[in-house]
């Protein structure tokens, strides 16, 4: 018996121990229990999560090919929902920003913090059907006094604009690319 076997039993024993003392294991027990229970509910939740992802970008991909097929003129709704989701990315209060369209012409207007003018534009003018974008923003050096440009606004995070699918993508990898490493080790 080497010495790997020998801390391995001690290990086991001390653990099962742990488990069944007859003081304190069946409260151990139970807490390890309902880990365990929202260890699974949490795991369902994050496969769900990416599986909707990737079933919604699968259709998005199939549409836009779609599209290409069949070029059209988009609706002004569209157009407006679309030019609001791209703001929502690009700006930190994108509620105080009007958005109105008529023919693919997009008019922009509402108070904006002066830096983020160019950002605001710069979205619209990117999305698909805008042919053409109109300023009519009212930029503030500072926002203080303006009550729609109060509050922190977005809040930022490096998985900011990250999908689901692609979090699960780079976590899987690093799981892999650790699994290699270890198995090398030993």
């Amino acid at each position: 018996m080497n010495n790997r076997d020998m801390l391995g039993g001690v290990a086991l024993g001390a653990g099962l121990a742990f488990l069944f003392d007859p003081d304190r294991g069946a409260r151990r027990r139970a807490l390890l229990r309902d880990k365990g229970v929202r260890l699974s509910r949490t795991t369902r939740d994050v496969v769900e999560a990416v599986a909707e992802d990737a079933r919604n970008r699968f259709c998005g991909v199939v549409a836009e090919l779609d599209r290409t097929r069949q070029p059209g003129q988009v609706s002004d709704d569209v157009l407006v929902a679309r030019v609001r989701s791209r703001l929502g990315r690009a700006v930190s209060h994108p509620h105080a920003i009007d958005v109105a369209a008529t023919n693919g012409i997009v008019t922009l207007r509402g108070p904006i913090c002066a830096g983020e003018v160019p950002a605001a534009l710069r979205a619209a003018a990117r999305t698909r059907g805008v042919c053409d974008v109109v300023n009519e923003f009212e930029p503030h050096a500072d926002s203080s006094h303006i009550p729609s440009l109060q509050g922190s606004g977005r809040k930022p995070s490096w998985t900011r604009g990250w999908s689901p699918t692609a979090l699960a993508a780079v976590g899987l990898t690093a799981m892999a690319v650790a699994g290699v490493v270890a198995s090398k080790k030993f």
